[in-house]
């Protein structure tokens, strides 16, 4: 079992237990990465090297002031990790940290603009073009920093769903300086769709915050 913690190396992280790794987005990383790409991807480049250099059975990813606890605010340990994750598949926030008051595609908008989004999802397949727009529509739920503990297998669909179309977007030139973390964002609020839509077993924990 794996989980980034992602920050850069002058962030003060909780300490950390032996399931955990320290990520920083502002150095350099050995092998297949996207350092480069972290003024748009954002927690994803964490994502990303996660995917692509571990082969632990169970992932995930964390934010150095964000982390998934247990009912005594405590994090989440090996044990009851894998507790969890006997009947589900995948771990997210719960909806004190990840509810919206209104629809997804309102708070989305905040954030990007809508030519950005349209270029998007006009990459997709028109399976999850349709599911999204309803998800975006309709939901108020996302799954907040891009945090996931997850089965490998699980992590290796989204990635693979995620970073096909995001980089479509880079090789068109769709990235400039007006729309940074525009990938990290799309991921935020497309990541508990994508579930959803896949029909993964899904459970929420609390998040701590840390000032």
């Amino acid at each position: 079992m794996k989980i980034y913690v992602v920050g850069s190396s002058k962030n003060k992280f909780l300490p950390l237990d032996n399931i955990r790794k320290k990520f920083f987005i502002d150095q350099k990383h050995e092998g297949d990465n996207i350092d480069f790409l972290n003024p748009w991807y954002c927690e994803l480049t964490g994502l990303y090297y996660l995917w692509k250099h571990c082969d632990d059975d169970i992932v995930g990813l964390e934010h150095y002031r964000r982390y998934f606890v247990n009912d005594r605010n405590k994090l989440l340990s090996e044990s009851e990790i894998r507790k969890l994750l006997e009947t589900n598949d995948v771990i997210v926030c719960d909806k004190n940290r990840g509810i919206q008051n209104y629809p997804l595609k309102q708070a989305l908008l905040e954030r990007i603009k809508v030519n950005d989004l349209n270029s998007f999802m006009n990459n997709i397949d028109d399976f999850y073009k349709d599911c999204f727009n309803f998800y975006l529509e309709k939901s108020t739920y996302k799954c907040p920093y891009n945090m996931i503990i997850c089965k490998k297998s699980v992590l290796d669909e989204w990635c693979k769903f995620i970073f096909s179309n995001v980089n479509i977007l880079n090789e068109q030139k769709v990235f400039n300086d007006k729309n940074k973390r525009f990938a990290g964002f799309i991921s935020e609020f497309l990541l508990y769709g994508f579930l959803l839509i896949n029909k993964y077993r899904i459970v929420k924990c609390p998040i701590r915050f840390v000032k």
